[in-house]
């Protein structure tokens, strides 16, 4: 059986003053479609199994912003992490999850892993890219991953470095290879030797594994982890959350890649053939959202005079907000019912800080 888990889980803060608490990035509409981030990514994972096979990872305060969404998975599918321990917590909590409900072996239950805040435009060659994750998941016992081919030298990106001599998967048409490590996000310069090598993908972070593959890669990478997932397997079957809760506080704070794909023998990357964006940030509408011709995103009806190459995104519309902005360049602008951002173009990154001010200060508008 296949199952898919959306994480779904973080705050997207560089989307401040839409992004809040309990509204974060994924719920946004960001790409232009109309949908969500987290709308968008069900659709898609639709096409490849049934919605009651769909499950989406968060965290306690968004689980009901999530489930008033109707985005079309039984309500008990959005499953809610008893605390924050990153990407390492979450799958394990997901994988307990899985093995819990189901009266399968852990060899017969196949886990992939999307995330919530990607742009994927065209379903078909992503579906046809998971498919075949699934299917060198299954054959080869391993933990299986996509990688995206680089079209910059991009410093916001992990990389995946793919070994010399090894294309181990017989599909054609999605070959698969064997990694030679994993990178964490490079200066520009290394960056610039990873693409003209051409053996670097960009990391996407979305997993496939079975999940008897995913307890013996964490045996052998983990084993504390190994035995938390195994603990925490038992007490969701016993329909213990309290002692759930517990066992799951114990984990550390780390990502997957940090606690198991670093670490494990048996790792493949599938290079994707699809076309991806990981919006990590508002500079990011440039290549989301189609541009004037003076290459301004405009959302929400403003009104731009002399402006080149601007984001000016006006949540709440012309009707009750009236925007008006003349003569900037390289600038973005936010405007939500109760808070205005103006940030340059080349300092999108850093948002973060202001709501890390804003938090200090006990404001009401993170």
């Amino acid at each position: 059986m296949k199952v898919i888990v959306i994480m779904a889980g973080g705050a997207g803060e560089r989307f401040w003053p839409l992004s809040r608490h309990d509204q974060p990035k994924q719920l946004l509409k960001l790409t232009g479609s109309g949908q969500s981030l987290l709308e968008e990514a069900v659709e898609r994972s639709m096409a490849i199994v049934p919605p009651a096979n769909i499950y989406i990872a968060t965290g306690k305060n968004l689980q009901k912003a999530i489930q008033d969404a109707d985005l079309g998975i039984p309500n008990d599918n959005i499953i809610a992490e008893p605390s924050k321990r990153n990407t390492s917590g979450c799958l394990i909590f997901a994988a307990a999850t899985i093995l819990a409900r189901y009266n399968l072996s852990p060899e017969e239950l196949t886990m992939g892993v999307l995330t919530a805040d990607h742009r994927i435009p065209d379903t078909t060659p992503f579906v046809n890219t998971v498919e075949a994750a699934f299917a060198a998941a299954e054959k080869h016992n391993a933990l299986v991953t996509i990688g995206i081919q680089p079209v910059r030298p991009e410093t916001g990106y992990g990389y995946i470095e793919i070994a010399e001599d090894n294309q181990i998967h017989d599909d054609e048409q999605n070959p698969c290879y064997k990694v030679a490590s994993f990178r964490e996000k490079p200066n520009a310069q290394d960056a610039e030797k990873y693409i003209a090598s051409s053996r670097f993908l960009w990391n996407s972070g979305m997993f496939f594994w079975r999940l008897s593959t995913f307890q013996n890669e964490f045996g052998r990478a983990n084993p504390v982890m190994a035995q938390t997932l195994e603990d925490l397997t038992d007490a969701l079957m016993d329909q213990n959350p309290e002692r759930a809760a517990q066992i799951f506080k114990a984990l550390p704070n780390i990502s997957i890649d940090y606690a198991l794909m670093e670490k494990a023998a048996h790792v493949m990357v599938i290079p994707g053939k699809f076309v991806w964006d990981d919006l990590g940030s508002w500079d990011v509408l440039d290549r989301t959202i189609p541009r004037d011709n003076s290459g301004n995103v405009q959302v929400g009806e403003p009104i731009l005079i002399d402006c080149q190459n601007c984001i000016v995104y006006n949540a709440s519309g012309q009707k009750q907000i009236a925007v008006g902005a003349v003569g900037l360049k390289d600038m973005i602008v936010v405007v939500s019912n109760d808070s205005l951002l103006i940030i340059p173009k080349n300092r999108a990154q850093e948002v973060r800080k202001v709501v890390v001010a804003l938090r200090d200060k006990d404001a009401e508008q993170i």
